[in-house]
């Protein structure tokens, strides 16, 4: 597992002397884990009314980042309106927070999927419209998977969340390790460890052609 959050997570438990083992599951079911107990925590959360009750979400979020809408590079047009989205098709990823206005807007077409890959892989091949994706996620796989490079540009901003570790309120240990994160992102706050990591993977997204 890799990723600006991957690191962020492992350095506030570092600093604290916490080990901890981290896991890949699709976003849904890592959320249903952690809401059954099963599992400590899981990222990345854009918290909302729902999400703030049924889970214990830290002091710190993790990072703020841009939800873009994508669309195939020769037929990217700018958009500043949700309505201009009527009648087309959107590629989301399943249990993912897209913002209140996007997640609540019953006039969108959404065709769900486990994961971004597989949005963006709709999207290449025009099985949809556009892709929603978080711009550091969508960088991150461009980066991954060669043969996405160079073929999608945003049209909107959708929404810039703080994005989070959302903690279960029903495993022993989570209570525990949520103050231990806390402290923890405090101490790497602190000591600059935390703006390292965020330009390091700054940089690395930027650098994707």
């Amino acid at each position: 597992i890799q990723g600006m959050s991957v690191d962020i997570v492992k350095a506030a438990f570092a600093a604290t002397d916490t080990e901890i083992q981290l896991e890949s599951f699709p976003y849904s079911r890592c959320m249903q884990l952690a809401l059954r107990g099963q599992i400590v925590a899981c990222f990345n959360t854009s918290p909302d009314p729902k999400i703030a009750q049924e889970y214990n979400l830290p002091r710190h979020p993790l990072f703020s980042d841009a939800i873009l809408l994508w669309a195939r590079n020769e037929r990217a047009q700018p958009l500043n309106s949700f309505d201009q989205l009527v009648g087309k098709t959107i590629a989301a990823t399943n249990g993912y927070e897209y913002g209140a206005e996007f997640d609540n807007d019953k006039r969108l077409n959404r065709i769900m999927v486990r994961k971004d890959l597989n949005g963006f892989l709709m999207l290449q091949r025009g099985r949809v419209d556009y892709m929603v994706a978080f711009r550091g996620t969508a960088l991150q796989l461009f980066s991954e998977h060669p043969e996405l490079r160079g073929q999608f540009i945003p049209v909107m901003t959708v929404h810039r969340p703080d994005l989070y570790l959302s903690f279960s309120r029903h495993h022993p240990e989570a209570l525990q390790l949520l103050e231990r994160f806390d402290r923890g992102m405090r101490l790497i706050e602190s000591s600059g460890r935390y703006q390292q990591i965020i330009d390091t993977w700054r940089d690395r997204q930027n650098a994707v052609p």
